[in-house]
């Protein structure tokens, strides 16, 4: 049986090896719109372009889109915002953009429409819905 004191030694000498490497990443900004007035006022109002993510907790191909999504988002290295819309919350905005399936992202940009699609896509749709909003 190893001792205590071994035990210790041992942990104390591999904490020593690790090595913390810092790197910088451009941060996307996600933010879940709460009520309608924020929804006018930063995505069809706002000086960035902003991919529309209408969505509910109870939607599986929501929660499989999701990480799809952001990494397409963080790619465009903070030129495009993400707001996401519960459709449960907020019926009259996802009436309002003739949401009528779930997940439905819509592109705004200048506060007009640019892009919208349905369901899930792959990672090169995703990343050509996302270029339309950076042009």
């Amino acid at each position: 049986m190893l001792s205590a004191k071994y035990l210790m030694s041992s942990v104390t000498r591999n904490v020593s090896l690790v090595r913390h490497v810092s790197t910088s990443r451009h941060v996307m900004a996600t933010y879940q719109v709460q009520t309608d007035e924020e929804f006018h006022a930063k995505v069809m109002g706002g000086d960035k372009p902003v991919a529309v993510k209408f969505t509910a907790d109870w939607c599986g191909p929501c929660k499989m889109l999701s990480p799809r999504l952001d990494a397409a988002i963080a790619q465009a290295e903070d030129e495009v915002d993400l707001a996401v819309v519960d459709i449960d919350d907020l019926a009259d905005i996802a009436m309002e953009h003739d949401v009528h399936a779930i997940p439905t992202v819509i592109g705004i940009k200048n506060g007009q429409i640019v892009d919208k699609f349905v369901g899930m896509k792959d990672e090169d749709q995703l990343a050509s819905f996302i270029n339309k909003l950076r042009d």
